[in-house]
């Protein structure tokens, strides 16, 4: 099953545009979609509607924030029965540490990211949180040591 949305060539380069920067002005969205200032208006109205546009958020700098580390959680679950899958998914929905999280395929069933104040911050969020969740069968987990790419934009294109 497919849900995109057909987007003209406008919509892709708004789309662009609030990626890079979604506090620009109306008049600059407009010039880089090719678009009357008045249609951005609209047209960003249509594309949250459309749930293609789901939120305009800030993105911080973590370590700026005083959130120094970060770790890469690979999770595999005791088996896949639904109390597990629903033990495991609420844990994530309550940490506020958690930044990211999808469902796998591989050995590991979940791949998780954490972001803390530093490393034994690190050490209690797993000693408190993961390791106590019964549904966890196995974890693995690695040190962030740099950013080579972090990014949100999605590769929209023309």
């Amino acid at each position: 099953m497919n849900d995109a949305i057909s987007l003209d060539i406008a919509d892709r380069r708004l789309l662009a545009a609030l990626q890079r920067d979604a506090w620009a002005s109306q008049t600059a969205l407009a010039e880089e979609a090719g678009v009357s200032p008045s249609q951005v208006s609209r047209r960003i109205a249509r594309l949250r509607e459309l749930g293609v546009l789901r939120a305009v958020v800030g993105l911080l700098d973590a370590e700026k924030a005083g959130l120094s580390c970060a770790a890469i959680i690979r999770i595999r679950l005791r088996d896949h029965a639904a109390a597990n899958v629903k033990a495991f998914r609420d844990l994530v929905a309550r940490m506020p540490e958690a930044t990211f999280c999808v469902m796998m395929t591989g050995e590991a069933d979940y791949l998780l990211r954490i972001v803390t104040r530093d490393l034994p911050h690190f050490q209690e969020i797993v000693q408190t949180k993961l390791l106590r969740c019964a549904a966890i069968a196995h974890m693995e987990s690695s040190i962030v040591l740099e950013h080579v790419k972090d990014t949100t934009a999605l590769p929209i294109g023309d």
